[in-house]
């Protein structure tokens, strides 16, 4: 089976490296071809534009930012609809908006390509050791072409209906992932202050009620170090909380704990953390108090 990847930043490359050691055949469209030189080197083959990769592949995955780019790289004049044979699967792991799902789908099933709104939980560990939750919007037949790349990267495929739904769970996860981590974030702070230290708080509270996911990800791994330069960015939380509240806004359903966080993350975003993962919120929370978690 061939493989196209079009995005191999935090989630793209880890997924196209896993690739790569199960034997795919991989292909892959960089817009900054030198961050893939290493995928290069370990088996890649680096072609010019998403249309190259579309017509070497029976399945494309894409790992991108935002519904824009999605539609750019999917429709554009040298897109993946340009190069795609019929019976070709998109896999889509952009965590994005149903709306913007339904469009590209769309578009792709009028030229026979297939289209799944796949988004990925499990963070950047998780891409790293294969073991990503796929949560799929789509129809079963082109699930089940997609399945065989799927189970290289990640150890749950839930189908979960059709195409914008997987998109819509997502930004169910993302509402609790955020939500968590900030209490995860104002907790330390305070116990910090009060003489806990970080190790401390964790190490207690992972035998207590207060655990979680969360808690056993953002501690060890970035809070006690102090390292926040990997994982899920602060920016993107941001938007995947804003195309939560915009569902909720077409719902009709009020989401004030879930407001109160964006505007959290906005201030955070602002204030010069954009770019780390959502942990660092520890130190722009701490910052009011005089606790920061450096590097260690």
């Amino acid at each position: 089976m061939k493989i196209g990847i079009i995005g191999t930043g935090t989630m793209g490359k880890p997924m196209a490296r896993n690739l790569l050691k199960a034997k795919f055949s991989v292909g892959i469209f960089a817009r900054h071809p030198e961050k893939a030189q290493d995928l290069k080197k370990e088996g890649a083959r680096l072609l010019p534009s998403a249309a190259e990769v579309s017509r070497e592949s029976d399945c494309i995955l894409l790992s991108l930012p935002f519904d824009p780019e999605v539609e750019e790289v999917v429709s554009g004049e040298k897109g993946v609809l340009a190069g795609a044979s019929p019976g070709t699967v998109i896999l889509d792991t952009t965590t994005g908006s149903p709306r913007g799902a339904k469009k590209v789908a769309a578009e792709a099933r009028g030229r026979g390509v297939g289209y799944l709104d796949a988004p990925i939980s499990g963070g950047y560990q998780g891409a790293i050791e294969g073991r990503l939750t796929f949560i799929v919007g789509g129809e079963e037949k082109e699930l089940e072409k997609a399945r065989p790349v799927m189970e290289k990267l990640g150890t749950n495929i839930f189908p979960v209906g059709p195409v914008g739904t997987g998109r819509a769970v997502k930004a169910l996860n993302q509402i609790i992932a955020a939500l968590n981590t900030l209490t995860i974030c104002e907790t330390v702070v305070l116990g910090k202050k009060l003489g806990v230290s970080p190790r401390t708080f964790y190490e207690v509270l992972s035998h207590c009620a207060a655990n979680s996911y969360h808690l056993q990800t953002k501690l060890p791994h970035f809070i006690i170090p102090g390292k926040f330069d990997t994982g899920h960015r602060i920016e993107m939380m941001l938007k995947d909380l804003e195309i939560a509240l915009q569902l909720a806004k077409e719902e009709k359903v009020s989401m004030l704990f879930t407001a109160l966080a964006t505007e959290l993350y906005r201030a955070g975003s602002s204030a010069g953390y954009a770019g780390k993962d959502i942990s660092a919120m520890c130190n722009f929370l701490g910052s009011f108090v005089g606790i920061d978690f450096p590097k260690t």
